[in-house]
């Protein structure tokens, strides 16, 4: 008879987690453009808004790998569930632009702690059924998003209330997360572990290259879940429900490559895999840029999403095979550049929307998709290792 705490169920258990994650991240994102209205945000005010986020990830980076030293990824991974999901409905419903940052601030670090947490804890996972597991992990947070955005985009355009659908979604994760994180790995199996070697290095040689793209990577993508709502209803003038669309068509692009993204590897190096992917990620962003309808833009962020889905994996792994640092300590460098990217993203985005046009800011993930294919080269100068080896989030 399988105990509760069996890796089989662990396994699932912290699928779940990567899919709560990933559901209350989209919800967030998909009501962007609700909560501007609300609020009367302007495209320079929403993006200084965002940096809120950004900044509480940022912060509860640094703090995940003390917290998750002396309580364990089990503990870390449930604790910082049961904040995020109630405050789902409390950013929907926001009064005011102060109390939205503060709520947005306290939600990036939630996010961010069980972002590290449900990694590390999906990497004592891997090392209890000793096979790999982690793609199917991500592949969950991308369902996660998907269900969380897809859900959004029906319902609002059914005449849903933003704030009713978040409260629908809280109920549904927090059901989910009784159910399942229970489930999960003792803490003592993990407790301690981060205090075996450092921390916390300075990017520097490859592991700086790396941390870069990582970064470009991470402004590209975040830019087209915070803003390819607002692009798609103040550019095409879709409807609410309709300019979730091209939200929904990045991230199931994104789940069926990652489905498939080991695979990919296996065929072609994983310079090949970057080149390919950052050209695709680019040809995609042009596409829903210069799309005149609708459903032609959420062509391009297929596209685009396809192109993206595998670059953080593979620059992750090179990252990990950086010689002389430990795994977990240069994955958490590029992790934290990673980080900075989304602190950087939202003003730099709202701030050329502003002073050009919100069409023009977008050209900017062009630009980086163009530089990670064009720079691609770095992974080569590291042993680029499988997934299932890294141990950062």
């Amino acid at each position: 008879m399988t105990s509760p705490a069996s890796p089989p169920r662990a396994r699932v258990a912290t699928m779940a987690a990567f899919f709560i994650n990933g559901a209350a991240m989209a919800t967030w994102a998909a009501n962007i453009p609700s909560v501007r209205e609300h609020l009367h945000l302007s495209e320079p005010a929403l993006g200084l808004v965002l940096v809120a986020l950004a900044v509480g990830c940022v912060l509860a980076l640094a703090l995940a790998g003390r917290l998750s030293a002396r309580f364990g990824s089990r503990v870390l991974t449930t604790a910082s569930a049961v904040a995020v999901v109630p405050l789902l409905p409390a950013l929907i419903a926001a009064p005011s632009v102060p109390l939205l940052v503060a709520t947005l601030f306290v939600f990036g670090v939630g996010v961010s702690l069980m972002d590290v947490a449900m990694n590390a804890h999906g990497v004592l996972v891997e090392g209890q059924l000793r096979r790999p597991v982690m793609s199917s992990l991500h592949a969950m947070w991308s369902a996660g998003s998907l269900a969380g955005a897809g859900g959004a985009s029906l319902l609002l355009r059914a005449g849903w209330a933003p704030l009713s659908y978040a409260l629908l979604v809280a109920g549904v994760l927090a059901v989910l997360g009784l159910l399942a994180l229970p489930r999960l790995l003792p803490a003592a199996l993990d407790r301690g572990r981060a205090q075996d070697g450092p921390t916390f290095v300075l990017p520097s040689g490859v592991l700086l290259g790396v941390s870069v793209l990582v970064l470009l990577a991470y402004v590209a993508e975040g830019a087209v879940a915070d803003w390819s709502a607002v692009y798609l209803r103040d550019a095409l003038h879709a409807d609410r429900g309709v300019a979730v669309g091209g939200f929904v068509a990045f991230n199931v692009a994104m789940l069926t490559a990652r489905l498939v993204g080991d695979r990919l590897r296996a065929w072609m190096s994983a310079v090949t895999l970057l080149r390919t992917s950052g050209l695709l990620a680019a040809v995609g962003m042009v596409l829903a840029l210069l799309a005149p309808v609708p459903a032609l833009a959420f062509l391009g962020f297929a596209l685009c999403g396809f192109g993206f889905s595998n670059v953080v994996p593979v620059m992750f792994s090179a990252a990990g095979a950086v010689p002389g640092i430990p795994a977990a300590t240069a994955v958490a460098a590029a992790a934290g550049a990673g980080y900075v990217g989304f602190l950087v993203g939202p003003p730099l985005i709202g701030g050329l929307a502003g002073a050009v046009s919100l069409r023009v800011a977008l050209l900017l993930v062009v630009v980086f998709a163009a530089l990670i294919a064009a720079f691609a080269g770095v992974v080569g100068r590291s042993r680029v290792i499988p997934a299932t080896s890294v141990t950062g989030g």
